[in-house]
């Protein structure tokens, strides 16, 4: 992994930990859902293996994808079109920048 993206695996991160502390009610008690606060910690920890190597940056960013698009549809099924929709959308633009990050430095590999 390199320099750029292991930085913005980072960030992705800690966005994820910082939902689930959200969603743990510690920040705000009326952000409570519990198994959204699962959810975020695990993938959390996905993209932390990814920065320390135990997963490859493509798998973790896979699996956090799909785990962040049954999250959205979870929360535009129920209509959470506040903090919730807002934090899938900044999860979405981390993950979109790490796939670009994995796809060019991908490239530039091949040549």
């Amino acid at each position: 992994m390199g320099g750029t993206l292991r930085v913005l695996t980072v960030v992705n991160a800690v966005v994820y930990f910082g939902a689930a502390a959200y969603h743990s009610g510690a920040l705000i008690p009326a952000g409570a859902l519990a198994p959204a606060s699962i959810a975020e910690s695990l993938l959390g920890l996905v993209l932390a293996a990814a920065i320390i190597g135990l997963v490859p940056a493509r798998i973790a960013y896979g699996i956090v994808l799909a785990g962040t698009i049954f999250g959205l549809s979870i929360v535009v099924a129920r209509g959470l079109l506040g903090v919730d929709l807002w934090i899938h959308v900044v999860m979405l633009a981390g993950l979109a920048v790490g796939f670009v990050l994995l796809f060019a430095r991908r490239g530039t590999q091949s040549i």
